[in-house]
């Protein structure tokens, strides 16, 4: 399930081996995860899953490779379904293939995310595009629109970013020199990357260029960190240039973790795309070079240039050569003071384009777009359930959505008998009765709403009728649960299971990219002045006697579910005591089928209970309970509309859970006793365990502490 404040967000690679991308990866979730939201991440594994386990962030291993990629697509979305996926985001080509696959069918929404470029031909074989595509350099972006055809406002630019806490300027560390055996003090250039077929001939050209370096510095020192593919070749070239040399001028180190620390070693970095940030941020100088060539030294001015081509990694610059390299790094070295001088102004620009802070707000606002554009929704329709406290939780929703959505028209959904709650919210701008059951009725219902030209459907409902009046409307964007009666009529699916509840609902809102401002439903129902008219009158002719608190009883339980339902000799006994202790003035409320039970238990207490049970409509009752000290009843609506009224409540819970259903707000007392059965919701319960642990006493207690009244022993001292 999503947390309490943000999104769940899974992010696919295929490796988490030392490169760009995958430390982007690790960034970019932690800058994220810095900002509200749960983050996970899926590859098929790799060196840097200790950092991301440090920093309290799940990896899941899934296997893509070869030909594996339809089982991988069906592992993804297992993991989707499991942990509540809401967005998912796959970096470069493959982990693209096999996220767009699982997210299609899971109904999820999807990013792709690419970090570099390719040749045109590819296009013929790529079916798999989000609708943005993200790329984090502008000869990225001009590849995907130029060679692939893609439109140029389909193609978002975003930053790499670096983490400018973790990678700050220090001195060597001479723990690390002794560990490699480096020279104290010797000058040094450091080159860090991933030794790909593309990328290692900047490391064997510097090796090349390590004897004319050496010329210039006596004492120059090379380190060469990295590993992949073609790290063989690299030392073995090392090697050969050591020998030569008669010491050992250049050192070739595997991939490591700690790259600040290597970074921080030299004066001088050799590097490309997200190795070059983080050298900028250590305030080391710049060589730019990577797999596009050859970019050179730099400066404040060539530096947008520089990013344009992710520091030579996207875009073919001038080839690399061990003469171009050498130059500019004989300029550097025999000007330290200018080395140094440049390296100041590079961490002075990257502290102020390329912090986590803008990266993971960056690129929350992409997510946003991805899961509803909100700049073109003008008209949404909300699909409501059936019960008074389920439309009661989705008050937090619907202001979110209004707030979400300010310039949109709003249209809700509802059953007859509702339409009043929702009547003076504020929240919406129409409301739509339903025209009853059945599959008449629903075709009735879509092709209205049809007419309307819907931009965004949200199926707060579960039931097939409701799903089946989405897909009828036409909205582009279909939001609505997993295990919805009809979930492939939902083409974005929140990936949770279970009874309506308000935590369930904030977690569909949020899956739009909102965030609610409120999430408690208490101050958010309205009732109008005809309602607050017939509260008074109802109460005028009840002629309760007496000025003692007044109490509610919400005995009744809906016809579906029976099985929360306490005993009406219970409420009885209670409502005789209140009223012979405190002098309460006692009400039944609830819908027509209540009333015999109303009867029932006016009859236990000896009389003295106005049975309001039928006579009044949802919004009147919830006016009713606004003038009540207090309410006591079971897991029902006229416990959710006293909680949003402000009324105090006692809530006696057995087969559902309080922490899910429970009243919101302050002041409210659960009476609850957990069996080994639960949690049940079994309508066909007959024993009823969990109801029958509850004792009149205790719920005595409960209402004396709501409304402040002391213990008949205390009365009676």
């Amino acid at each position: 399930m999503a947390p309490s404040t943000g999104l769940t967000i899974l992010q696919v690679l295929s490796w988490l081996n030392y490169g760009g991308v995958e430390s982007y990866v690790v960034r970019l979730s932690r800058a994220l995860q810095a900002r509200g939201h749960r983050l996970l991440v899926a590859s098929c594994g790799g060196q840097l899953e200790p950092e991301l386990a440090a920093a309290g962030i799940a990896h899941f291993r899934v296997d893509f490779t070869g030909g594996k990629s339809l089982s991988g697509a069906a592992a993804l979305r297992r993991l989707m379904e499991r942990e509540g996926v809401d967005l998912v985001n796959a970096h470069n080509w493959r982990a693209g293939m096999v996220s767009h696959l699982a997210t299609r069918r899971a109904g999820v929404p999807y990013l792709l995310t690419i970090h570099g470029t390719r040749k045109a031909v590819n296009r013929f074989w790529v079916f798999y595009w989000s609708d943005l595509v993200a790329v984090v350099s502008e000869a990225s972006r001009r590849n995907l629109v130029d060679d692939f055809g893609l439109p140029e406002g389909r193609v978002v630019t975003t930053m790499i970013g670096v983490d400018c806490a973790r990678f700050r300027p220090a001195p060597p560390d001479p723990e690390l020199e002794a560990e490699l055996g480096l020279a104290p003090g010797a000058p040094r250039v450091v080159h860090v990357s991933r030794y790909s077929h593309s990328k290692a001939p900047v490391a064997l050209a510097l090796t090349e260029a390590s004897a004319r370096l050496a010329r210039t510095a006596p004492e120059l020192e090379i380190v060469l960190a990295g590993q992949g593919p073609e790290a063989a070749k690299v030392a073995a070239a090392a090697a050969e240039v050591n020998a030569r040399a008669g010491r050992r001028l250049v050192h070739a180190l595997p991939g490591r973790a700690d790259i600040a620390r290597v970074l921080n070693l030299g004066q001088v970095t050799v590097a490309t795309a997200s190795v070059a940030l983080e050298a900028m941020a250590c305030g080391k100088a710049l060589v730019a070079a990577g797999k596009g060539g050859f970019l050179g030294t730099v400066t404040p001015e060539n530096l947008p240039a520089a990013e344009a081509t992710c520091f030579a990694d996207h875009q073919a610059v001038e080839a690399i050569s061990a003469d171009r390299l050498a130059g500019d790094l004989e300029a550097l070295l025999s000007d330290p003071e200018r080395a140094a001088q440049l390296g100041r102004q590079l961490r002075t620009a990257v502290e102020s384009r390329s912090d986590l802070g803008p990266l993971g707000a960056e690129v929350e606002g992409l997510y946003r777009r991805v899961l509803v554009d909100r700049g073109r929704v003008r008209r949404i329709a909300v699909f409501h359930l059936n019960q008074i406290g389920d439309l009661v939780f989705t008050l937090p929703a619907l202001k979110a959505l209004r707030e979400g959505f300010p310039e949109a028209r709003i249209t809700s959904v509802v059953r007859p008998h509702l339409a009043g709650l929702l009547t003076h919210s504020g929240f919406v701008d129409e409301i739509v009765r339903r025209p009853g059951s059945g599959a008449r009725a629903a075709v009735k219902l879509g092709l209205g709403l049809r007419r309307r030209r819907l931009d965004l459907a949200v199926a707060l409902s579960q039931s097939a009728s409701m799903a089946f009046c989405a897909w009828l409307s036409g909205a582009p964007h279909r939001i609505g649960y997993l295990d919805s009666d009809l979930p492939r009529m939902l083409n974005h699916r929140v990936q949770e299971r279970g009874i309506p509840c308000p935590s369930k609902v904030l977690h569909l809102v949020r899956s739009l990219g909102l965030a609610p401002a409120q999430t408690e439903y208490v101050g958010l129902l309205r009732v109008s002045p005809e309602d607050e008219a017939a509260a008074a009158r109802l109460l005028a002719e009840a002629r309760l006697e007496g000025n003692g608190p007044l109490i509610a009883l919400a005995p009744g339980e809906s016809a579906r579910r029976p099985y929360k339902s306490w005993s009406g000799a219970g409420f009885a006994a209670v409502a005789a005591a209140l009223r012979e202790e405190v002098g309460a003035r006692l009400l039944v409320v609830g819908s027509g089928r209540d009333r015999p039970l109303g009867e029932e238990i006016g009859v236990g207490a000896g009389g003295g209970v106005a049975n309001l049970a039928g006579l009044t409509t949802p919004s009147e009752l919830a006016a009713v309970l606004a003038r009540c000290d207090a309410l006591l009843g079971i897991d029902s609506g006229p416990m959710h509309l006293a909680a949003a009224m402000g009324c105090p409540v006692v809530g006696l819970f057995g087969p559902t859970d309080p922490a899910r259903t429970g009243p919101q707000g302050r002041g409210h007392k659960i009476i609850f006793h957990r069996q080994p059965c639960w949690p049940c919701m079994t309508p066909t319960c007959q024993d009823r365990p969990c109801m029958k642990a509850i004792t009149v006493e205790e719920v005595l207690v409960a209402v004396r502490r709501v409304v402040g009244a002391p213990a008949a022993e205390e009365q009676r001292r």
